[in-house]
């Protein structure tokens, strides 16, 4: 699949991300050239087919590089929750039996307090930088490295790999929250993530310059797949949310890459788009009475003339319509541009979306929908 991408959209612009002031991005040949050389790396470290490497980090291209490079070796990917803590990466990293834990700067701290105890991990492949490597320590820009002199050497090495890849092969083994027992790892094949992109796809348009910011955690099933795999399928972009010094600054960046980067399709969960109407009555609140009166009137008079969605503009409602066109561009067209000015719609995840959160946002001309994945 995404050969085919990279065959069909090669200098469409992929992976976006924000390192400094300004998001810069790798186009579909760029990534492909760097998941090849992060896969010939694996190899020449002698990750055999099967093979089960696990992956923590916030959100970051290198998270989508790290994944597919996985999958071109033939391994399994093991993506974990950042909010999971040393006893319960303990668990899944030896019930997953992971040979390779890839980490960002901060979630390799907890790997650290426990790898003395898994006696099957290999290795720890860093995301960001370090200045000093410990034993059985390196970072992805090594692993690229060695990858890129090991093609040099044998060519056709990670084509080779991927080819011999079935439909049947396990990609992925994605554990349950083990609220209320031991975590299942749940084990999903290429074939898995192929039917859902396919059927995921056919409910929703992604035109190839499309965008989408990830503000969802990247081992979720719901951000993995519709998310990653749905955008990659369509040749369009996927941005991150820059990583703060602290998670609260991460959550604080939302709202702001949101702006800079405008998606057409934001992927959320219902506490989020809470979050995100919180956030624009606050505001509208500050700017006086006045204001704040005027916005509840345009809610209520949209919420008439909304209906049910599928009836919009039916029978007598018809006469709001100048009305609502007004609010429209006086209002709402100000808050659509807070979240950047492109946003056709969200798609909520991961819990009940609540109708009165869609009546919200369809009243402000960003339908929300509930999301379903069927793994």
């Amino acid at each position: 699949m995404f050969e085919e991408s990279v065959s069909c959209f090669a200098e469409n612009r992929f992976l976006w991300e924000k390192k400094e002031d300004m998001y810069e991005a790798l186009t579909y040949s760029q990534s492909r050239e760097r998941v090849h050389f992060f896969a010939a790396g694996l190899l020449k470290h002698g990750i055999r087919k099967g093979d089960r490497i696990a992956l923590i980090s916030e959100g970051r291209s290198d998270w989508i590089i790290s994944e597919l490079g996985i999958l071109y070796a033939g391994a399994v990917a093991v993506p974990l929750s950042v909010k999971l803590e040393s006893p319960d990466l303990k668990f899944r990293l030896a019930h997953s039996s992971s040979r390779i834990v890839i980490a960002s700067r901060f979630q390799a701290e907890k790997i650290l307090q426990i790898k003395n105890c898994l006696t099957g991990l290999e290795l720890i492949i860093y995301l960001d930088n370090k200045e000093n490597y410990e034993y059985n320590e390196t970072g992805i820009e090594d692993i690229i490295k060695s990858g890129r002199d090991f093609l040099s050497e044998q060519p056709g090495i990670v084509s080779q790999m991927w080819q011999s890849v079935q439909e049947n092969d396990y990609a992925n083994i994605c554990y349950t929250s083990g609220t209320t027992a031991e975590p299942k790892g749940i084990i999903l094949s290429h074939l898995n993530y192929f039917a859902n992109v396919n059927q995921a796809i056919s409910l929703m348009d992604i035109p190839e310059w499309y965008r989408t910011l990830l503000i969802l955690p990247l081992d979720h099933a719901f951000a993995h797949t519709a998310g990653i795999y749905c955008f990659m399928k369509m040749g369009a972009g996927i941005g991150m949310v820059k990583t703060g010094k602290t998670p609260a600054e991460t959550i604080r960046n939302i709202s702001v890459n949101i702006k800079e980067f405008g998606p057409n399709i934001l992927l959320s969960v219902p506490a989020l788009a809470k979050n995100f109407r919180k956030n624009i009555e606050k505001a509208i609140k500050e700017k006086g009475r006045m204001i704040e009166k005027l916005f509840n009137h345009a809610l209520k008079i949209s919420y008439r003339y909304n209906a049910e969605g599928w009836n919009r503009g039916k029978g007598f409602n018809i006469f709001y319509k100048p009305l609502i066109r007004l609010y429209d561009k006086v209002i709402f067209n100000k808050i659509r541009k807070n979240l950047g000015g492109k946003l056709v719609f969200f798609i909520g995840g991961g819990a009940l979306l609540d109708i009165e959160l869609q009546r919200f946002f369809y009243a402000l001309r960003i339908p929300i929908f509930q999301g379903y994945k069927n793994l």
